[in-house]
């Protein structure tokens, strides 16, 4: 089974969202910086840098801007890198294509070479 088949799925999507909303929030109050700073920053308007910390809703565009200015934008790009050379992994090794045959050495004899 892959890993993004038949998983038991605990966390709810509105839960997800205000765990990121969350976690952006403390991530710009770490770097002591206000929501119009963050908003100067990343080109986002600061109604929709609240409606993102509050409720974790906004648009994809939004997020990678303020992930982007937050300085976490290339940590989210490597998980989602892994992710996706986990889900292009077969399921089973008996589904991996044969390997190549190894490809025969081939010896000149001296009288050959000497002939040219």
């Amino acid at each position: 089974m892959n890993a993004l088949e038949g998983t038991l799925q605990v966390v709810r999507p509105t839960e997800a969202r205000r765990m990121l909303g969350q976690w952006l929030r403390l991530a710009r109050q770490r770097l002591e910086w206000t929501q119009p700073m963050l908003s100067s920053r990343s080109g986002v308007p600061v109604t929709t840098l609240s409606r993102l910390e509050r409720e974790g809703a906004g648009g994809i565009d939004a997020l990678m801007r303020v992930l982007q200015a937050l300085g976490a934008l290339d940590g989210f790009h490597a998980h989602i890198r892994e992710f996706l050379r986990q889900a292009s992994l077969p399921r089973d090794l008996a589904d991996l294509p044969p390997l190549p045959k190894p490809r025969q050495r081939v010896r000149i004899r001296r009288s050959e070479q000497e002939g040219k």
